[in-house]
């Protein structure tokens, strides 16, 4: 790669490092829903954590989409990403349908979410002004998701 190649992948990091960060984090959010529903039974979690899934659906939309405008390339989560969090929801659900052990494993991971997203606002501060407000949305949609999802960690169970 040429000086000039290498300044231009320089003054992109930030918008790449940003971008795939909130990538990442929507795929998570909606693998992690995917793998919850049918192990749920209870109408409204399911109905909740799919009105979230629309929404980080959403998010992937844009995310795409200013990746395509700004010529950034973004990676899908692996495959052994996906499998963990996969087999940490089927453990977490072997012959439970318990909706306070799936709020509290969606909570973990909006928390987690979260603080991955306000270390890459941090590191990435001179990311273009769109995907920083993509990050901004993307952190509020797992702070939003976190707040939905507490009353169900405080039902007792019957």
């Amino acid at each position: 790669m040429n000086e000039k190649e290498n300044e231009i992948q320089n003054e992109k990091r930030p918008d790449t490092d940003l971008l795939q960060s909130c990538y990442s984090n929507i795929q998570t959010g909606i693998n992690s829903i995917d793998y919850l529903i049918p192990e749920a039974v209870s109408t409204d979690f399911i109905s909740l954590i799919s009105e979230q899934k629309t929404k980080f659906k959403q998010l992937e939309d844009k995310c795409k989409t200013l990746s395509e405008k700004f010529k950034l390339e973004i990676k899908e989560n692996s495959c052994l990403t996906n499998l963990k969090m996969w087999l940490n929801i089927k453990f977490a659900s072997f012959g439970v349908d318990d909706s306070q052990r799936f709020a509290e494993l969606m909570i973990m991971g909006n928390f987690f979410g979260t603080i991955d997203l306000i270390k890459a606002l941090a590191d990435c501060s001179k990311a273009k002004p769109e995907i920083l407000q993509l990050a901004r949305d993307t952190k509020s949609l797992e702070e939003e998701c976190i707040n939905l999802l507490v009353p169900y960690l405080e039902r007792t169970k019957k």
